[in-house]
């Protein structure tokens, strides 16, 4: 009667663990996003030093700011998914890829996936203004200027997506 209850309970133990294990791997699988600014608040204005590419039609539509830099491997992976999402979405989300870290020289020559989206350098300040402590990082404002997004673009979804748009749109 001891050994099966000893047993049982090993049993038990061990499946537990496993459980623990597997939930911790996965959590640690998702991406990590440091800073940015907290949804529900009112965000700055977006203020471009330079647009290197034609100035977006914003009015009206969300605005979804990829932070990212020429030596980020990440965020340059992150590229095609944005891309997708902005054919997806162009009508009701402005996507702007916003630098400061680098030259005007070293964005300009950047050579990696094309960006298909708007894109601008930008002040070291605007950074400070919306606290972005690491990339990639992505913002995503309302069209009444209310951050609804804040984190990593590449655990942005269709349905995240669709969800903001519905609740949140006009």
């Amino acid at each position: 009667m001891k050994t099966k209850i000893l047993l049982s309970l090993a049993v038990f133990s061990l499946t537990s663990y496993v459980h623990a294990q597997s939930k911790l791997k996965k959590e640690a699988e998702k991406s990590v996003s440091i800073g940015g600014l907290q949804i529900g608040t009112k965000a700055p204005g977006i203020q471009a030093e330079e647009w290197l590419s034609e100035k977006p039609d914003m009015k009206g539509k969300f605005i979804a700011l990829d932070f990212w830099g020429t030596s980020c491997k990440p965020c340059i992976s992150g590229f095609p998914h944005v891309n997708e999402l902005h054919r997806q979405y162009k009508d009701q989300i402005a996507f702007i890829a916003a630098t400061t870290d680098e030259s005007p020289e070293e964005t300009y020559a950047f050579n990696g996936p094309v960006v298909e989206f708007s894109s601008i350098m930008q002040k070291p300040k605007v950074w400070k203004d919306f606290n972005i402590q690491g990339i990639p990082h992505m913002i995503i404002i309302d069209p009444k200027g209310i951050v609804r997004f804040s984190g990593n673009g590449h655990d942005v979804t269709d349905q995240m997506l669709n969800d903001m748009i519905a609740k949140y749109g006009k």
